[in-house]
């Protein structure tokens, strides 16, 4: 029994290492993301967050469409002779 304690001990130890790593990776998006765009995130309210976010989202979105097509219409197809 005691090595399944120490088994449920372990998973719940990599639970909390695993929730602690992904909140260091989105606090640290976070801050480039301010960084890089510039944002005084001091007077930023949730909804113009979520307006910024979602135009992120968007231009990002429209630049994996541009890059999708661009690679499907360098494949050059075989020609009928």
């Amino acid at each position: 029994m005691t090595n399944i304690s120490k088994k449920l001990e372990q998973i719940e130890k990599l639970k909390k290492e695993l929730l602690e790593e992904k909140e260091k990776i989105e606090n640290t998006l976070g801050k480039e993301l301010i960084s890089q765009f510039d944002l005084n995130y001091e007077s930023l309210t949730k909804n113009e967050i979520k307006e910024f976010v979602n135009n992120l989202k968007d231009s990002y979105d429209l630049m994996n469409e541009d890059q999708s097509l661009n690679s499907s219409n360098s494949v050059e197809s075989p020609t009928v002779g």
